[in-house]
């Protein structure tokens, strides 16, 4: 029961509050750097190291707290299972050349006109990463991404993920099995 045991700590570590719009934005955008900041570590190639705060955050920009870090290694293994499906690389082809900003905001809107889940929240943080990784190539900032990202998810995804009960709830997400063209 990992899910129960990390869903536990998260409500214990961040209180009643944890389900508020502002403590889920706080924990989203710490989550949001993390997975970030750990799928760049993972690129080979970059122009230069990345340190967290250039992805901004202010206050929450420094270590993450351990429910924070349960959720961003949740996120990673979904992300994984997700990149798995077919479907995703021309998804992500549809960022290619464009500006990093406008390119993310387009995506975000497609990929939520329909509704939201745990899958497409974990896809959003991987579509952040690879605009933020575009602008890091082209020597962007990266904190105007990072800030536009947060807003999104407060103005767009918070609510959502106060209905499903915080984002505790996330550790009882399981992603679909990937298509599989025969």
């Amino acid at each position: 029961m990992e899910g129960q045991e990390d869903r536990g700590l998260l409500e214990t570590s961040w209180g009643a509050g944890a389900q508020s719009i502002s403590c889920i934005v706080r924990i989203g955008g710490a989550l949001l750097r993390g997975f970030v900041h750990s799928l760049l570590q993972q690129e080979g190639g970059l122009p230069r190291p990345v340190s967290p705060e250039e992805l901004g955050g202010g206050e929450e920009g420094g270590p993450e707290e351990p429910p924070v870090s349960s959720l961003r290694v949740a996120a990673l293994r979904v992300w994984h299972r997700l990149s798995q499906d077919p479907e995703m690389d021309s998804l992500v082809g549809v960022l290619a050349g464009r500006p990093p900003l406008p390119a993310l905001a387009e995506v975000s809107e497609q990929l939520f006109q329909d509704g939201i889940n745990w899958g497409r929240v974990v896809v959003f943080f991987y579509f952040t990463y690879r605009v933020v990784l575009q602008a890091l190539l082209g020597g962007r900032s990266l904190q105007a991404i990072m800030g536009w990202a947060v807003s999104f998810l407060q103005g767009r995804l918070s609510a959502w993920i106060r209905d499903q009960g915080g984002w505790g709830a996330f550790f009882s997400y399981s992603p679909p099995q990937p298509s599989r063209d025969p």
